[in-house]
């Protein structure tokens, strides 16, 4: 049986800079400020609670992930 792409979904932020869904790295919802670093430029910023969503980060976020722990 095919199986197709994960569906899985994680807390990831909307990158005010590069403008991705970026992983936070957490596995709970955040109720606290929380610090996340782009994958792609890696700058470190700060997140409210109010802006972690339950969703997908970005295929291109994902694949520079990949490289950069290779």
């Amino acid at each position: 049986m095919f199986q197709g792409p994960s569906t899985r979904k994680t807390f990831v932020v909307a990158r005010k800079k590069c403008r991705q869904d970026v992983p936070t790295g957490v596995a709970e919802f955040p109720f606290q400020s929380i610090i996340v670093e782009c994958a792609l430029c890696g700058e470190k910023r700060r997140y409210l609670p109010s802006e972690v969503f339950l969703g997908r980060p970005d295929q291109l976020v994902a694949r520079q992930k990949r490289t950069r722990g290779s």
